[in-house]
């Protein structure tokens, strides 16, 4: 235990004065009014344990009866009485004369701990003549050899009074609270909420914390200040009275029903009359909270809500959205009703004025009821996603044992009748208000833009689209939310609030298990979120405060969690609608959106260089300075390497074309060189959508320049990047782990096992330790590696300025996601890396395939790429279809044959297996994004591949690390993997298959790009393999039919990337007559094969 001095040395921050005695300071303070005080025995500044305030002017000790004392500021002290109905029982401050005085008592109560074992987890106090104060924790009691002393627990009432000597006579609160120090007393609320023990060593940033930490509060303050109503028909959630009796019987409450519904907007009220059995709820006008009832869970039934049919259904729904405006998933354009278009032509982007009405069917649904899956045209656009959901032909049926589930019991519920009220108004029509329109996207690629905004709203759009696809388990349904829009003229239209109930549900879907343990928010600051009227109509916003709130009799109760989370989420700057202010709340909802939404709306929103503006409205054409520079290049580089490297230290804008094999990676590497050595210019960002294209780079730089480069990588992938991995010592969580304290190295490790009990306010310091540690490293570092969306990430939120930025493997990243690093701050020169002619990122919305890499080439803004030419991967024999066909003879070899030859493998090492047509594909159903619903496999190919890999292995000798496996479809490669683990030969030891998850864009949600590796052979769809090599590779072709139809093996970039990926030898099976007739490439290229006689349809493989 820390004794504390009962006399202390005090020096004040304003003026330095030192003075001896309580008396002193308390004078002094009291007459100058100077703010901050350092108590020189603990090396410690005075301050609020909450918010750390050190106005000593707003400082108050406050006791909780004779169990609990906190240190607070006078703010901290008014959100903690508003959330608890108790009342600090003694006040003492610098204006009462006594702050000082009980002083010492505070401090020896918030450092006591354990005299054996040094801990301050649930402890006991004993006084004795002989030995003084004894305190012990539970468990040391356990063993302490003492049958005389009373011991008194720091859950009891009186247990200042036994540790302090405190006899005055307090008064017993009228509701209960949670016992002593961990029952939510500010000083002592739990062992992990203690402030850190003293002394504490010095802070260089506090001060710059405890200012950002005020204007927060101060500007969360002016946001949330000002008068709300509830919209029309919003839900009132209801709370849990008591809990479940020891027979298991739980009270029901009747909810009261009426046949009107009075709303109140401003200061006119207006009635609108709803059917019967609607509720009647007052509409809270109150600031801060929604209107909370209090009812007990009556145990009832529900129909089943988050199945895989209604995420199906969902997603459907959603198509067929994207149909209607002129999208599909397969990148075509759906045709379009003639009456509709006619609309839409007539549609406006303004606040509507003089826009007509227009009817659209409801899509909300509920989640009491069974859905209504008449047929619609989604289900025609989408038959194949549809055939699976068996149909219904009423619009509600009935609940059974079959198809629903038993109500999870949760703190709050809806009240009966209002599920009904909801359920009966859902299939009413919504009028669309004449100032709100729907948006519509462009049906075809849009390659410039008037302005900004509508930039920003397009990029929106797509981008909710995508985020509504694929992330269906996240939207929160409008029985589930409570909306309040705010009156006040200047916020009226820009911010609203919602509460959201903190239901188990809620929970569990927005707080991963190990962050429940640290009582973590399920949303966010800065956090984006998607207000969504009818499935349809989207408003852009994002979290501007988050607080818990408590309700009813939980708000006397300090111990316990908080009922509901309250939000403001203000709007983005480029919405041009006003709210739905007048539309009834069952047809809105609310999306969270993905961490790499999030980030990519808020780089918009703080995307400020003109340069890379136009470069996004793409109607003036980008600079381009052609000055040869005397740079003394480090490594040998061919001329269209160097010529490149110029062009990057000209130009702001760059755009660098690199064909497969023509040392991207060497040029990006001399690029550095350049920029660090030459113009001394640091620090520089280099991103790619792909970990493999920034490891080969961070590889390449890492003998020379270790100390000055970082790698950072995604929170998933920290566990790759361990020991074994060759940049372990570059990365940002291994340097932060090991400058951390060995106790927050514990809380760190504890958190990834899950194990060990961390709390709320002990995790709160591990993060601000941790965030200064890597504050430190990003400001060391010269040359920072990350992923485009890590970009956005909490790391690099220090960086004041980077003045270059390159992106490697730019086709790979989506538009949207390139303007993360484009919004990095000071940002002055950008350089795109990359090749159109290969695959672009994957996309269900057909905008979001193209990368803003392709969209400056296909617009003209960037007249005159620079080139790479001159290919080193591939033997001439590989290369040579395509050099020609691709590049149309512009890339040429920088190896011949005598580079790749190797011993036992044919002079000309193409092999194409044709199958014949005894091999025929399967359809294979599934729910991948990177499938569009359905894959194909062929189990009959795998023998063919078998037979390769045996002759490559045991007769050629080739090394199971120098083979890759690549195929079109994810079906395939799971089962040539599956096949592959129970080889016996090519899998002698048996290993387990491993897998890796690479690339990090809008869809890393869905984590599309596995790599599996089965005894060390790498297989994967051949968009995966993208960025990679191996000596020999096998491609298996799969698409065998009659018909000759072939799928996305048309796309000639996929073709291109499959046919260079191989460094020694090439080989492919497949079904030659199917796909000459699938397409007129794959002919080409047959042909091409035919007359090098590289066709073979013998039963054996032979490689000779």
């Amino acid at each position: 235990m820390t004794t504390q001095p009962s006399t202390s040395t005090y020096v004040c921050l304003t003026c330095s004065g030192k003075f001896e005695s309580k008396s002193e300071i308390q004078k002094h303070l009291s007459t100058t009014r100077h703010k901050s005080v350092r108590i020189c025995d603990l090396d410690e500044v005075l301050e609020c344990e909450e918010c750390s305030d050190c106005n000593v002017h707003q400082l108050a000790i406050v006791r909780y009866g004779l169990n609990d004392m906190s240190l607070l500021c006078n703010l901290c002290l008014e959100k903690s009485n508003a959330e608890s109905d108790e009342r600090p029982s003694v006040n003492y401050s610098l204006s009462n004369g006594a702050l000082f005085l009980k002083l010492d008592q505070y401090l020896k109560f918030r450092d006591i701990e354990c005299a054996r074992c040094g801990s301050d987890a649930d402890l006991y106090v004993g006084n004795t003549s002989s030995a003084g104060q004894i305190i012990l924790c539970k468990n040391c009691l356990a063993n302490y050899e003492s049958q005389n002393i009373k011991f008194v627990s720091e859950n009891d009432d009186e247990f200042l009074s036994e540790l302090l000597g405190i006899k005055d006579f307090v008064a017993k609160a009228t509701s209960q609270r949670g016992g002593g120090r961990r029952g939510g007393g500010r000083g002592r609320k739990a062992s992990s909420r203690r402030p850190v023990r003293r002394p504490k060593k010095e802070d260089p940033d506090a001060e710059a914390r405890r200012l950002h930490y005020q204007m927060s509060k101060q500007s969360a303050s002016e946001i949330k200040a000002g008068s709300t109503v509830k919209a029309i028909g919003s839900t009132t959630i209801r709370k849990l009275n008591e809990e479940t009796s020891s027979k298991g019987k739980e009270r029901t409450t009747k909810a009261v029903t009426s046949k009107t519904f009075s709303s109140k907007t401003g200061k006119d009220s207006k009635k609108s009359t709803f059917k019967k059995g609607a509720i009647v709820e007052k509409i809270s006008t109150h600031k801060s909270e929604p209107n909370i009832t209090v009812k007990k869970d009556n145990g009832s039934t529900k129909s089943q809500s988050k199945g895989s049919k209604e995420q199906e259904d969902a997603k459907n729904n959603i198509k067929h959205i994207l149909v209607k405006n002129g999208q599909s998933s397969n990148g075509r354009n759906s045709a379009l009703d003639s009456k509709e278009s006619s609309k839409s032509q007539n549609l406006t982007s303004s606040r509507g004025v003089g826009v007509e009405k227009k009817r659209i069917t409801s899509k909300s649904t509920s989640k009491s009821t069974s859905k209504s899956n008449s047929k619609s045209a989604s289900d025609s656009a989408f038959k194949s996603a549809s055939k699976s959901t068996p149909k219904s032909t009423s619009k509600s049926t009935p609940k059974s044992a079959s198809d629903s589930t038993p109500k999870s019991t949760s703190k709050f519920t809806l009240k009966e009748g209002q599920q009904n009220a909801v359920s009966q108004t859902q299939d009413n029509d919504l009028i669309l208000p004449p100032y709100i329109t729907k948006y519509h996207p462009s049906p075809t690629l849009k390659l410039s833009y008037a302005n900004i905004e509508e930039y920003f709203r397009e990029m929106s759009f797509n981008v909710f689209l995508e985020d509504q696809l694929t992330n269906v388990s996240n939207i929160i349904e409008p029985q589930d939310l409570v909306i309040e829009w705010y009156e006040d003229q200047d916020k009226k239209n820009n911010q609203y609030k919602v509460s959201i109930p903190m239901t188990p549900e809620v929970i569990n879907r927005f707080i991963s298990d190990r962050m429940k343990k640290v009582k973590k928010d399920p949303f966010m600051k800065d956090q984006a979120m998607f207000l969504i009227l009818n499935d349809e109509i989207p408003w852009y916003g994002r979290v501007a405060t988050v607080d818990e709130m408590k309700s009813g009799k939980n708000k006397s109760k300090r111990k316990a969690g908080a009922d509901y989370v309250s939000l403001v989420i203000t709007l983005y700057r480029w919405n041009n609608q006003p709210l739905p202010k007048t539309v009834h709340a069952q047809h809105l909802k609310l999306l969270p959106a993905s961490v790499p939404v999030s980030r990519i709306l808020n780089a918009m929103e703080s995307l400020s260089n003109l340069s890379f503006i136009k470069m996004l409205l793409g109607k003036e054409p980008i600079k381009q300075i052609y000055f040869n520079n005397r740079v003394n290049f480090s490594t040998n580089l061919n001329d269209s390497q160097k010529a490149a490297i110029q062009s990057v230290l000209n130009n702001k804008i760059s755009v660098v074309l690199g064909p497969p094999g023509t040392g991207k990676t060497s040029a990006i590497y001399e690029t550095i060189i350049q920029l660090l050595e030459s113009l001394n210019t640091y620090p520089i960002l280099v991103v790619a959508a792909s970990n493999i294209a920034i490891d080969n780079i961070a590889e390449k730089l890492l003998p020379k320049h270790k100390k000055s480069i970082l790698r950072i990588t995604a929170s998933e992938k920290e566990k790759e990047y361990n020991k074994a991995h060759p940049l372990f010592d570059i990365c940002l969580h291994q340097k932060v782990y090991d400058a951390m304290p060995l106790r927050f190295q514990q809380m760190q490790d504890d958190l990834r096992r899950g194990t060990g009990a961390i709390s709320a306010n002990g995790y709160k310091k591990y993060l601000q330790e941790k965030y200064q540690i890597t504050k430190q490293q990003v400001a060391q570092a010269k040359v920072i590696l990350t992923t485009t969306v890590a970009t956005g990430g909490f790391q690099l939120k220090s960086l004041v300025k980077c003045p270059v930025v390159i992106m490697d493997e730019a086709t790979q990243s989506s538009e949207p996601s390139t303007l993360i690093p484009l919004a990095v701050p000071g940002v002055e020169k950008f350089v795109f890396v990359g090749d159109q002619k290969q695959l672009s990122c994957f996309s269900l919305i057909p905008s979001l395939s193209t990368s803003l890499f392709e969209r400056v080439l296909l617009n003209g803004a960037y007249k005159a790429p620079y080139m790479l030419n001159t290919q080193y991967r591939m033997h001439p024999a590989i290369s040579e279809f395509p050099r020609n066909r691709f590049y149309n003879s512009k890339l040429k070899d920088g190896i011949n044959e005598k580079d790749r030859e190797m011993k036992g493998i044919p002079s000309n090492p193409v092999y194409f297996w044709d199958t014949k047509g005894k091999a025929r594909e399967q359809s294979v159903r599934n729910y991948l994004r990177e499938d569009r619903g359905y894959t194909y496999s062929n189990r009959d190919e795998i023998t063919y591949i078998q037979q390769i890999l045996r002759i490559l292995i045991l007769e050629k000798g080739i090394k199971r690390e120098d083979i890759g496996v690549i195929t079109p479809y994810s079906g395939q490669r799971d089962l040539i993997s599956s096949v592959l683990i129970d080889d016996e030969i090519i899998n002698p030891n048996k290993e387990e298959l491993r897998m890796e998850i690479d690339i990090d864009d809008i869809r890393n949600d869905s984590k599309p790009v596995n790599i599996h590796i089965v005894s060390g052979i790498l297989i994967a769809s051949i968009d995966a393999f993208q960025g990679r090599e191996k000596d020999f590779m096998i491609m298996s072709c799969v698409r065998s039919n009659p018909q000759g139809v072939i799928g996305f093996l048309r796309d000639e970039r996929r073709l291109n990337v499959a046919l260079t990926r191989a460094r020694y030898g090439l080989i492919m099976v497949g079904d030659v007559k199917c796909l000459k007739r699938g397409d007129k490439l794959w002919r080409e290229y047959m042909e091409y094969l035919e007359g090098k006689k590289l066709i073979h349809n013998g039963d054996t493989f032979e490689y000779l």
